[in-house]
Parts: structure tokens; sequence; C-alpha cells
């Protein structure tokens, strides 16, 4: 049963966790350039470290947590012949995250479904033929059903990859409801030049969303994405009555750019030496502070750990009281 109570409309800002696909291999699991953070979901000694690695984030005060399932994708499982486990291994990472969590209900620790790109991150020419792509997100929304609250169709590179996977939702899950983040380049333009408010605007009328926002960008281009929403009154209007999200990541610009490297032999420890807690609790708070839009849930993508998130809500915290 879909427990979505509480996170359609929530009137507090709340903490989401940051990048599992890092913090995994610190606490243990071998390193895996074919299929990343798939890895501990196909090996079960690893299973234990997804839940310490959801833990270890709610411990630093997230409130919202999303199962691991980034990487089981076509894209990559294809490559280890594990096509056919896909199913399962969604089926694993619902049940770690919602057996770190705990029971769902008032108060609880919420858990969502990730559905995200299905060859690779950023590339909006890499995506599968629409029949394909929302074949699987069907089949991965139906496996994570059981135990998440809500879904996320993240890192979207354009509104068609989103429109593929709120399709796949739909077809499989109908009445759940998605949040929907799309990935932005250093100057704040989806991953197929589309400005922001053009890919906010294509998801009105879509009755299965309940938020939008932002991830797996630089902290800077957040506010170049939002911006386009001021001179916007349809889109603005829309992501008003909705939930608000943002989690970026801690990459160079040159990452960032998404088409200079490739992920088999990407180092995705390579950070940016200028960021740490401090500096991601000052964009966060800043984020929750915007005049207009002000984004209700914040968290973190690739290379924020537990450190980060936990030094942001502390600075949130701060915010509420002063």
């Amino acid at each position: 049963m879909l427990r979505i109570s509480g996170l359609l409309r929530a009137p507090r800002l709340r903490i989401l966790d940051g990048g599992m696909g890092v913090l995994l291999p610190k606490l243990g699991m071998p390193k895996d350039p074919i299929i990343w953070s798939a890895r501990a979901l196909v090996d079960e000694d690893c299973h234990p470290l997804v839940v310490k690695a959801h833990r270890a984030f709610i411990d630093a005060g997230a409130e919202v947590i999303i199962a691991n399932t980034y990487s089981v994708i076509p894209g990559y499982l294809g490559k280890a012949n594990l096509i056919g486990d896909a199913g399962k291994l969604c089926a694993v990472a619902g049940q770690l995250a919602r057996d770190a969590a705990g029971p769902s209900g008032k108060g609880a620790i919420s858990v969502l479904g990730s559905l995200p790109p299905l060859v690779d991150s950023y590339r909006a020419d890499l995506m599968l033929p629409e029949a394909e792509a929302v074949d699987w997100y069907a089949m991965m929304s139906k496996a994570l059903l059981p135990y998440v609250d809500l879904f996320v169709c993240e890192t979207m590179s354009c509104p068609q990859e989103a429109t593929s996977a709120l399709r796949g939702l739909e077809q499989s899950c109908p009445g759940a409801k998605a949040w929907v983040t799309y990935t932005v380049d250093s100057k704040g333009l989806c991953r197929d030049g589309t400005p922001f408010n053009i890919a906010v605007r294509d998801l009105i009328g879509r009755s299965n969303v309940s938020g939008v926002g932002v991830n797996c960008c630089m902290p800077e281009a957040v506010e170049l994405a939002m911006s386009t929403l001021d001179s916007d009154a349809e889109a603005s209007s829309f992501a008003a009555d909705l939930e608000r999200i943002v989690y970026a990541n801690a990459y160079p610009k040159e990452h960032s750019e998404g088409l200079e490297y490739s992920t088999e032999d990407f180092d995705d420890e390579a950070v940016r030496s200028d960021f740490d807690g401090d500096s991601y609790a000052g964009w966060a708070a800043e984020w929750a502070s915007r005049s207009k839009l002000p984004f209700t849930v914040i968290g973190g993508c690739c290379g924020v750990l537990p450190a980060h998130i936990q030094s942001m809500t502390m600075r949130l915290n701060q915010r509420k009281q002063s």
C-alpha cells in the first residue's frame, strides 16, 4: 500500500539525504565502475552497508531518504549481464531503505523511490526509445511500491526523459505521486538546452507530479535555474502549489557540464576543494530564504556526505530559531 500522506504539501522545510554513490565505498563497498552503487545491492554482504549509509544521513538530520536504485538501469546492468535481476535489485533497495527508515507513519522518516536516467546521467542524447523507457520505469515503480512513500524522477536531463518516467509510474502505480527534479548545467539550463521554466511548464496538468526542483548540479547553478520562473507566471504559479526540491552536487564545473568524461574511468571522489559543510550550509540557507518560491526540501547529491548534511541541518535549524 502506497504511503503518501504528509508528503504532498508539507508546511515546513524538510531535510533530504546526500549522495549514496560516494558514501558507500567509504563504508566498505568495493568500487565498481560498471554498475556503481548497484554493487551494494548485487552483493548481499554489502546490504548492511546500504542500511548503514541511510542511517548515517538520518543521524545527520535527514528526514527523507532516497532508495539506492539510481544505478539499477539498463545502461549499467546490461554491461554486467544483470538486466534480468533489475526488479529484484529494486525491491532489495526499497527494503533496505525501509529497514533504515523504520515503519511509515506520522513523524517517520520518509522513503522515496528513485526513477533515474536509464542510460547515463546528463545525457539527453543517449535516452532509450520512449516505449522501452516507459516499460523500465514501470518495472522499477512496481518493484519499489511496497516500500516507498513517494517517487522521485531525479536527474532528468530534459522534459522528454521526465515524461517517460512519469508515464511508467502512472502505468504500473496509478495514483502514485512523484517529485521531478531536473539536472541543469552551469548556466542553469536542462542538459538538452531547455530553460528550467519551460521544463517546469511541461509538467503542468500531470496529476502524478507533487514536487519539482533541481538536483545533481553545481550549487551556483540552482539560482540561475530558479530565476527563470520569476518572469513566467504560469510556471511560477504551478511550482507555488508543489514541493520545491533542491540537492546539488560537490563536483567541479568540468564534471557538471557532463559530456567530457566516461563514467567507467571517472573518479567520483574528485570533488571541489572549496566544498565543505559550511559552504554547502550557506547555499542551503540561501535556497530556504528565497523571497519567491523558497525551497521546501533541501539535501545533497553526489559527493555530499553526512557531514555536509549535518552542517546544513544545523544552519537551517538556527535559521528557524532566529
